[in-house]
């Protein structure tokens, strides 16, 4: 169980926060929002950009962080996941983070704002492959695609080990669409991640008919 020690200073900056989201409510985006399935319980339809100029104005508080997260608000999440400081964040956080996520969206700005900055980010990567939690599972993938995206050197010899850890079981569809995403990225960067994925790719496509699709794409990727 985590422990926070209040104080005057981040208690105005979250109410400021909240006032400056609450001003930046938009009905139409919401409307938008709910037309594509992103039904939260709690949002105010304030645009990811904004979101993110919001957050830029702000320094990364742990705290301050926390606060937005228990709002509960679609908008206070998504900023609290670019405020959070990653060195900062514990186990029982992430547990609860992962239990709160509600809709894909989530999923997506969390894994790109925090979790690829995690300083343990690969070992938890290998635990949330095999762990059989859906939202665990389909966060390290958008990772995985991130990391191969950025390029850094240590993800990219990591890389090659995640690979045999992906799930076998990918028939939910959003899972699959972002498997075939984050590999087509993967396989972009170096011969020998391309060899390892086409291999995994292809003994897992005589099995199950969802990789199948997984490797029609690749040999679009492998063309370019």
């Amino acid at each position: 169980m985590e422990f926070f020690i209040d104080n005057k200073d981040t208690e105005a900056k979250f109410k400021e926060i909240f006032k400056k989201i609450s001003i930046l409510r938009n009905g139409e985006t919401h409307h938008e929002m709910k037309k594509f399935g992103l039904n939260y319980q709690k949002s105010l339809g304030v645009t990811v950009v904004n979101l993110r100029e919001l957050a830029a104005k702000y320094e990364q508080n742990h705290l301050l962080a926390h606060k937005l997260w228990v709002k509960e608000f679609r908008e206070t999440r998504i900023v609290a996941s670019l405020l959070e400081e990653p060195e900062k964040v514990e186990t029982a956080q992430l547990e609860r983070w992962f239990q709160d996520m509600e809709s894909n969206e989530l999923y997506e700005q969390i894994s790109m704002n925090l979790l690829i900055h995690l300083p343990n980010i690969h070992q938890l990567l290998q635990d949330w492959l095999q762990s059989g939690n859906y939202k665990k599972v389909v966060c390290a993938v958008l990772v995985l695609g991130r990391m191969a995206l950025l390029k850094r050197k240590e993800d990219i010899i990591g890389l090659v080990n995640f690979v045999e850890f992906i799930p076998e079981n990918i028939d939910e569809n959003y899972l699959k669409n972002q498997v075939k995403r984050s590999l087509g990225k993967i396989v972009r960067l170096n011969k020998e991640l391309a060899d390892k994925i086409s291999t995994r790719v292809n003994q897992l496509k005589n099995k199950d008919e969802n990789w199948q699709e997984v490797w029609d794409d690749l040999q679009y990727e492998l063309e370019l």
